[in-house]
């Protein structure tokens, strides 16, 4: 019973979260935004693979995608081509 409300809550969650992903207007410093509501989106993914019994899963994903989410501002901030 309780996982059945985690997940749906971690699913609300996400589907609200990518709503404002998509509604988002576009300024200057848009991809810190954007990278800010994907990891409001990857903490509920792993509230989810946690509630399915797939802790390895959950614990890769939670070690690498702030690795990702830094790799994607660290090259739009040093991207010679993208400043204004």
């Amino acid at each position: 019973m309780l996982d059945n409300v985690v997940l749906i809550v971690a699913s609300a969650g996400i589907l609200l979260a990518s709503i404002r992903l998509w509604n988002e207007e576009d300024r200057k410093n848009i991809l810190y935004a954007r990278l800010h509501i994907a990891g409001v989106i990857d903490i509920a993914c792993i509230i989810i693979m946690l509630m399915m019994n797939q802790p390895l899963l959950a614990l890769v994903y939670l070690i690498l995608c702030p690795f990702a989410a830094h790799a994607i501002a660290n090259a739009n901030y040093y991207d010679k081509y993208n400043k204004e």
